[in-house]
């Protein structure tokens, strides 16, 4: 199955190979958002059910990567900066923590690539689980 990005409106665009995955992701990325600034969320992953959920914002170079089948979340920075994203029309601005924001966005155009290329979670980031108190 093609897995597909969908933007802050929810709009599928389809990622067949991973040279597409990379430029509809910095596309999307680039894209300024109603607020003024570039922060979004983007989902990727099947027709039926996104796998990855991106918070990004460009401007910070700051990323929240969650792989959403087990609630894991990438942390390949340390918590240094929150983001404050588009999530989508409904919603509107969300903030996102530093401890969430640990990828820059180099890295994260890299995990969606693979992604696109291998159909699983990628192993070019650190995964951790949220800590439950």
């Amino acid at each position: 199955m093609t897995p597909q990005l969908r933007d802050y409106h929810g709009h599928p665009y389809e990622l067949t190979d991973p040279e597409q995955a990379g430029r509809r992701f910095d596309e999307q990325i680039e894209t300024i958002m109603p607020h003024g600034g570039c922060g979004q969320t983007i989902t990727i992953g099947p027709p039926d059910q996104p796998t990855l959920r991106i918070d990004i914002d460009i401007d910070a170079d700051r990323a929240a990567l969650r792989w959403l089948p087990d609630g894991s979340h990438a942390t390949d920075l340390d918590p240094d900066t929150p983001i404050t994203v588009y999530e989508s029309p409904d919603t509107g601005l969300s903030d996102v923590p530093a401890n969430l924001a640990r990828l820059n966005t180099a890295t994260t155009r890299q995990a969606v690539i693979e992604y696109v290329t291998t159909g699983t979670r990628p192993t070019s980031v650190t995964w951790e689980h949220p800590t439950r108190d």
